[in-house]
């Protein structure tokens, strides 16, 4: 018995966030996943507007979370700078919700872990300020081996607001449909 943790038979049915999420969220979690074995590869995530979900959803998914290395929750401009080595000179001129944003953010995570690609989001949950587009989202991917990234930006207005809230999982449903570990 390890003291702290609850090790009865009801511990092993505590809930999962994967659970709640529709089918076609955790599959495309699954197929992400499951690239990123069959080539070796292992996953990290810089996460600004999704607060940590992408790497909730990696690691609900069992047999296969073995692929995502680490996780980084940067909501703030300092934590971007701080914790992924964003420049405040790209977050004064682009703004966090940018696409450069999105690819420094993936870029300081890959160098700041042992991950071979890293994915980024950047985005607002919910509205923007004033002259800024609600729904926004930028995803980023960075691929060590391949030394590319790839950026893609998808506004929630634009896509017919299939990317619904955060709450409903806006954050998968909008998610790339190829990464660099497809390739």
């Amino acid at each position: 018995m390890v003291p702290g943790f609850d090790t009865s038979p009801a511990a092993d049915s505590a809930e999962r966030l994967i659970d709640r999420l529709p089918d076609d969220i955790e599959d495309s979690a699954r197929h992400l996943l499951r690239a990123a074995e069959r080539r070796s590869l292992s996953l990290c995530a810089a996460e600004s507007c999704t607060g940590g979900l992408i790497a909730t959803l990696l690691t609900d998914i069992e047999g296969q979370s073995h692929s995502f290395e680490r996780g980084f929750v940067v909501y703030s401009n300092d934590a971007k700078a701080e914790m992924l080595g964003v420049s405040r000179a790209t977050l004064a001129i682009h703004g966090a919700v940018s696409k450069a944003v999105a690819l420094a953010m993936a870029e300081g995570a890959l160098a700041r872990s042992r991950a071979d690609v890293a994915l980024a989001v950047t985005g607002f949950a919910g509205r923007g300020g004033p002259g800024e587009e609600p729904g926004l989202v930028y995803f980023a991917a960075f691929a060590a081996a391949a030394n590319r990234s790839t950026g893609r930006s998808i506004s929630a207005a634009a896509a017919g607001r299939a990317c619904g809230s955060a709450r409903s999982g806006w954050g998968w449903r909008c998610w790339p449909r190829r990464f660099p570990v497809d390739d």
